[in-house]
């Protein structure tokens, strides 16, 4: 059985410990749908968020201080599950689905097998690309953290965002694979033998993803039940009622009832609502799936107007700015030899098909010797959205005296580094399945090769945290935008500057142009390429980094070719740069 560890504040004391709200949504999950077939192992460990009283008594757990944490569990956030003590989950989405997906391999019938919805795909995309994902595991949240400490007034309750946000989501036809399936079924049943598309409607918005229930609505009941019970008021009724008819109809499924027996009392924060005024806020009226509302979006999803592009790059050259590219790229001369490597370890070993296995080579050739120029024995090197490990395995092989974290958020890639990891014998690695905003381990090193979008800015952000080098080749520069992390341009140079948001978008949207070399756009693709690449290494500068803007060797291995290393000015020895 797979071991879940999670932050308590404090040993339990006759039933009752302290924990966090993310604990709290997990033992409510484990008592509403596994009972004492999951233990849980409550980590002993102090912080400074809000602190919430749940009820344990008669559950399967065991008490561990943090110190006694495994040291693959210690890379993570808690709650983590560790699958065969090499493999840590973490992220609060990626915890639970693993929990059902465990329960479900002992036990092929379970009934939360229904919780991962159509194709078992509900929560599985990652907060960074999905809204909906980041607003259950995210949003709301912090939501629920800030309504508990945070104080209300006596005479006006301003109903939060987030919850307004579900209200009119909650409002919108619902998102199913075959609800017109679903609607013809439910004309026949009335009698019916045709329907149209006003029919639609009688496909009910039960719950929090259509009509079943979801993972999500584990999730977000416990939260929306703090929320309720905070502003404890009949006049929630006539304020969020779709809310309010989701919470009751939720309240009557079986087995929730009693798994609110772990709530301790959630005093209300009203002391008389009678002359409280309730404001609702304005809220895009969509759906939560949809694409956030504050992202920019191109009049075309593939070319960004020319006019836009000549507008922002009169804005750079105002600025003087100049995009210096190294030659050769940091590492070059280091020997390497892919003969010297086993079968297994090479892009072919990993199966990668023929008529990409040359290119490929040469983009981890250029990412390996850059690591290979700076690492030390004993060092700790992230191999940042690793996929199935074709970077992080070639480390691994060439450095047996480093370890190497395997850091990926889709769970088939990962399975699949694990298994040529386990055929090459590799024993100086570690997994982590986790967005990388979950990974907290330390390191020295850290390097992604084509991490999409913000995936790159969120790597070279967790390095800058660790004082360590990174070495990226980015990739999806039209993807960057701003999130509850990571915020645009990175660079104070950039920020003081004249160019807005939509203007750096604008160029991030045209760096993507760069995939045919008969193609009028390229150069111009490959200009804007730099100009983002610039800012990520000014923001690098301004953190105390050297920073090294390169291309890859050849150039045609790839369209997006740049590569970035920055080493922390403390690092500095003159061997790096002879």
């Amino acid at each position: 059985m797979d071991m879940l560890y999670l932050q308590v504040f404090s040993e339990p004391e006759n039933g009752w410990v302290l924990v966090p709200l993310e604990t709290l949504i997990t033992v409510f999950m484990v008592k509403y749908c596994f009972g004492t077939k999951i233990k849980m192992i409550m980590v002993v460990k102090q912080d400074s968020t809000p602190v919430f009283q749940i009820k344990v008594l008669g559950m399967n757990y065991e008490v561990l201080q943090k110190e006694s944490l495994p040291h693959t569990a210690k890379l993570c956030v808690l709650p983590v599950i560790l699958v065969e003590r090499s493999t840590c989950v973490a992220g609060l989405c990626a915890v639970l689905r693993q929990l059902i997906k465990t329960i479900v391999a002992e036990e092929p019938s379970h009934w939360s097998r229904t919780l991962l919805g159509f194709r078992e795909g509900c929560l599985v995309a990652c907060a960074e690309s999905s809204v909906w994902t980041r607003f259950c595991e995210v949003d709301m949240i912090a939501t629920t953290k800030h309504l508990i400490v945070g104080s209300m007034s006596k005479t006006e309750v301003i109903i939060p965002e987030d919850i307004a946000r579900f209200e009119v989501h909650m409002a919108q036809p619902i998102r199913m694979h075959n609800v017109q399936k679903k609607a013809q079924e439910l004309m026949k049943k009335c009698g019916k033998t045709t329907y149209d598309v006003g029919d639609l409607g009688i496909v009910e918005h039960c719950f929090a993803e259509g009509p079943t229930m979801t993972l999500a609505d584990v999730i977000l009941f416990p939260c929306l039940h703090i929320v309720i019970e905070s502003i404890r008021s009949v006049y929630l009724q006539q304020n969020i009622p779709l809310i309010m008819k989701w919470y009751h109809n939720m309240c009557e499924q079986d087995g929730i009832e009693e798994s609110l027996s772990i709530f301790n009392t959630i005093p209300s924060k009203l002391v008389d609502d009678m002359y409280v005024i309730y404001n609702v806020p304005d809220v895009p009226k969509q759906s939560i799936y949809k694409s956030d509302p504050r992202r920019y979006k191109p009049r075309n999803r593939i070319f960004t107007r020319q006019e836009d592009v000549d507008a922002s790059l009169l804005v750079v050259d105002m600025l003087g700015l100049s995009v210096d590219v190294l030659e050769p790229p940091f590492g070059n001369e280091v020997e390497f030899d892919w003969r010297s490597l086993p079968y297994d370890a090479q892009p072919e070993g990993g199966h990668l098909p023929a008529s990409r296995r040359e290119r490929k080579s040469q983009q981890l050739e250029n990412l390996t010797k850059a690591v290979l120029k700076v690492a030390q024995p004993g060092h700790t090197i992230v191999d940042f959205c690793s996929g199935s490990g074709h970077l992080g395995i070639v480390l691994a092989h060439l450095l047996p005296r480093c370890h190497v974290v395997f850091l990926e958020n889709k769970e088939e890639s990962l399975t699949r580094a694990r298994e040529r990891v386990k055929k090459l014998g590799l024993s100086n690695v570690s997994f982590c399945q986790c967005n990388l905003d979950y990974f907290v381990g330390h390191f020295d090193i850290g390097t992604s090769l084509h991490a999409c979008g913000v995936a790159t800015d969120l790597v070279i952000q967790c390095c800058i945290k660790e004082r360590a080098v990174f070495v990226c080749c980015p990739c999806c520069y039209g993807s960057v935008q701003n999130n509850h992390i990571i915020t645009y341009p990175r660079s104070k140079f950039f920020r003081d500057s004249p160019m807005t948001l939509r203007e750096y978008l604008v160029l991030g949207h045209s760096a993507d142009q760069t995939h045919d070399e008969n193609n009028v756009k390229t150069d111009q693709g490959k200009k804007c390429m730099g100009i983002i690449d610039k800012d990520r290494c000014l923001h690098a500068s301004e953190a105390g980094y050297f920073v090294s803007l390169a291309k890859l060797i050849p150039e045609s291995c790839t369209p997006k070719n740049n590569l970035l290393v920055g080493i922390p000015n403390e690092w500095q020895d003159a061997s790096f740069y002879d």
